[in-house]
């Protein structure tokens, strides 16, 4: 038998009632579900609709409300909307664009930098609103588009050439470059020169800001600039600075086998350079400046100091001459100290006092510049050209010019396709060298001169590249004719003035070859022969102006009595044309024309009078 108590019973009497009203309640939110859901669906297919007709209305148009650089050109075609953009965009370009720093204005012009529009690609661009991303975003740039507008911009390109001129010009007024800090090396002393700070301009967004100004509203563009930083700072330059008055704070010697050198401070100063090292793991001090002893520097004083004592040079192959024909004369290496180990070691040992003050000198094999290989490689086999002329041995000065010139022209090599100049290759005539002052012609008169006489050679040279074939890109003639030179092939040269200059126009190397005796001089050209064949014409003298003939009254000179000084030379032109051919192909044809100018004819006038001779006694008359 089963009890039941009151309290149990209760609840089972109440559920009935609670029934009906839960049922209720149910029923009214399940209506205001329905009635949401009718409205967003209402909604969506409103949406669904207009972007329907949206989209059917700019099928293959761009969108409504879409401008590219303030020219519209929504609902267009694509053609009428690149039309649009040609004629819109150029027209706002043509308004100068206004570049601002500080209290200086430039103004661009778009001619300034070649600006023009890249149509294809701001039509895409115009196209893409409301056609990319997804449904929602696509819907959302449609939505904005008819409602607010879409602004897009149209940046301007430029000739690359014409906006870097530009903007040079723009930066180089505003850019102050900084300045290293630099440690300074004197043979007493070791000192730091701050550093400064510059100003930089951001070119980058200069540009881009200039470009896009051109069709933007705002005509202006203020220029961005940050300070420049030093590499070097004054922190870096002090701690090179320790280091240096370490390596100079004695002498150091140099060690090979039994024998030792001395490098007193004051050398040690001259052989020391800085290079400037990207430091890591720094935030403060980005690069350090770390001193070095340069393998150049070092040679320029252990080689004079050691001098013969060790090893011996190398030897280049030559190339001798003789009879038209040319052989090589073999290179030989030497053997020198290793100035590269040298400089590393005498670095690292002042810089660690640890080490000592040592160097223990080692040597090497040293190559000669050219060797016996290379020189066969060149191409000189053949005699391509030569030339001889004559002049008096009597004259000794401008005989040692001559042979001075002759010796430093001798053996100089043209490369292919190379350039030659007479005052290049041999430099300045200085008494230095050897050069004694002899006559020389100097504004149409002869007058001592260091040098004088070296217009020998030249004009000997001339000639040689003449019968070469080879194009003479410069040539002057004397002042005057000279009768010993072939009319219209003489040539001048002076060290800061004319020159002589001529191109090696062959695949190979050209050799110049000087052979001289006490009365002549002979140049010829080596090489590989181009064959050519070489004529010339020479027109006569035209344009002929007599000279005039000057008299000078000479007191030591008897009167009635006259001396010639110096003859005179008439003027004029004379033309020479050279032809040159390859075959029967004609290579070049050369005009060389010559004006000569008179040359007074000096004659000395004697005014000594002459002593009357005493008179002759008349012999007595005889009774």
């Amino acid at each position: 038998m089963t009890e039941y108590r009151t309290e149990d019973l209760a609840p089972r009497r109440s559920r009935p009632v609670s029934r009906p009203r839960r049922r209720g309640s149910s029923h009214q939110s399940s209506s205001t579900s329905r009635i949401v859901l009718y409205a967003l669906a209402t909604f969506v297919v409103v949406v669904i609709i207009a972007v329907a007709i949206d989209v059917f209305a700019s099928t293959g148009r761009v969108h409504p409300g879409v401008t590219v650089g303030g020219v519209s050109i929504g609902g267009k075609t694509p053609t009428d909307a690149v039309a649009a953009l040609k004629t819109g965009l150029p027209a706002k370009a043509a308004v100068p664009v206004k570049v601002v720093s500080g209290s200086t204005t430039w103004s661009v012009k778009d001619t300034d930098v070649g600006v023009s529009f890249d149509y294809a690609t701001l039509l895409d661009n115009a196209m893409t609103v409301g056609r990319s991303g997804n449904f929602v975003e696509a819907v959302a740039a449609r939505a904005r588009a008819w409602f607010g507008g879409t602004a897009l911009p149209a940046p301007a390109t430029a000739q690359p050439d014409k906006l870097q001129a530009k903007i040079g010009d723009i930066v180089s007024a505003i850019d102050v470059a900084p300045k290293d800090a630099v440690v300074k090396v004197s043979t007493t002393d070791v000192t730091v020169k701050p550093s400064a700070t510059g100003i930089a301009v951001d070119r980058v967004k200069l540009e881009r800001d200039l470009l896009g100004a051109f069709t933007a509203d705002k005509r202006t563009v203020a220029v961005k600039t940050a300070i420049a930083q030093p590499n070097i700072s004054d922190a870096a330059a002090k701690a090179a600075q320790a280091v240096v008055e370490r390596m100079v704070s004695g002498p150091v010697t140099i060690a090979y086998r039994s024998q030792s050198w001395t490098l007193t401070p004051a050398e040690l100063a001259k052989m020391i350079s800085f290079r400037q090292v990207e430091a890591s793991g720094n935030v403060q001090t980005r690069w350090i400046l770390d001193p070095f002893i340069a393998a150049a520097d070092a040679s320029k004083t252990i080689v004079p100091k050691i001098g013969s004592a060790l090893g011996n040079p190398p030897k280049n192959a030559r190339f001798a001459t003789s009879g038209g024909s040319v052989h090589i004369i073999a290179s030989k290496d030497g053997v020198g100290p290793d100035v590269e180990d040298f400089a590393a070691t005498l670095g690292t040992v002042l810089k660690n006092p640890a080490r000592g003050r040592t160097v223990q000198l080692l040597t090497k094999i040293t190559a000669p510049a050219l060797t016996t290989d290379q020189a066969r490689s060149m191409g000189i086999r053949d005699r391509i050209s030569t030339f001889t002329t004559t002049y008096s041995s009597g004259m000794a000065s401008r005989v040692n010019n001559i042979h001075v010139l002759g010796s430093a022209l001798d053996g100089k090599l043209v490369a292919p396709g190379g350039s030659f100049s007479l005052n290049g290759a041999v430099g300045e005539r200085t008494a230095a060298k050897g050069y004694q002052e002899a006559n020389a012609i100097v504004k149409g008169k002869l007058v001592p001169q260091l040098g004088g006489g070296i217009c020998q050679v030249a004009t000997t040279l001339f000639n040689a590249v003449f019968f070469s074939g080879f194009p003479v890109t410069e040539r002057i003639n004397h002042s005057f004719y000279i009768s010993h030179y072939p009319p219209g092939r003489d040539a001048t040269v002076s060290w800061d003035g004319p020159d002589l200059r001529w191109k090696n126009t062959t695949s190979n190397w050209v050799l110049v070859s000087v052979s001289y005796t006490s009365d002549s001089i002979t140049i010829s050209l080596y090489g590989t022969d181009p064959k050519y064949t070489v004529s010339y014409v020479t027109v006569p003298f035209t344009d002929n102006v007599p000279f005039k003939t000057v008299k000078v009254n000479d007191p030591t000179l008897a009167v009635g009595t006259q001396t010639v000084v110096s003859p005179g030379e008439n003027g004029g032109k004379v033309i020479v044309t050279r032809t040159v051919k390859k075959g029967s192909t004609v290579v070049r044809t050369d005009t060389f024309t010559s004006n000569y100018t008179p040359v007074d004819e000096t004659i000395n006038v004697g005014t000594k009078p002459v002593a009357a001779k005493p008179a002759t006694p008349k012999p007595a008359k005889t009774p």
